[in-house]
Order: C-alpha cells, then sequence, then structure tokens
C-alpha cells in the first residue's frame, strides 16, 4: 500500500469537506432535506430506542449505504 504524506492527507481532508459543506448548502439553497425520506423511514421503522448514540450509528450506516 502506498504512504500518503501528511500534507495530502490534509488536501484530502480538506476537499471532502468542501464536498461536504457544498452538499449542505445546496440542500439548504433548495429546500431539499439533508436526510432522505426513504433513510428516515428506515430509521422509523427499526423502532431504535431513545438513545442519541445508537440513532446517529444507525443513520451514518444508512446514509453510507446509500450513496
Amino acid at each position: 500500500m502506498a504512504k500518503v504524506s501528511a500534507a495530502n492527507r490534509k488536501r484530502i481532508a480538506a476537499m471532502k469537506a468542501a464536498v461536504r459543506r457544498g452538499k449542505m448548502l445546496y440542500a439548504k439553497r433548495t429546500g431539499a432535506r439533508a436526510i432522505p425520506d426513504r433513510i428516515l423511514k428506515q430509521l422509523a421503522a427499526l423502532n431504535l430506542p431513545p438513545n442519541p448514540w445508537v440513532y446517529d450509528v444507525c443513520l451514518r450506516e444508512l446514509m453510507r449505504d446509500a450513496t
């Protein structure tokens, strides 16, 4: 596996952050939801306990599968 320099790691992290910011700004500008309805329905179907950590983990995994 190729090594990545510290400068490149920082550059890649900055690019990923810029993409995330762009997605959020686009969603705000168009009125689109940041979390699609399909994923909200899947979360509701899981009947999760009222624990923010569990909700966040499940949401992160569902969002990862959606992309």
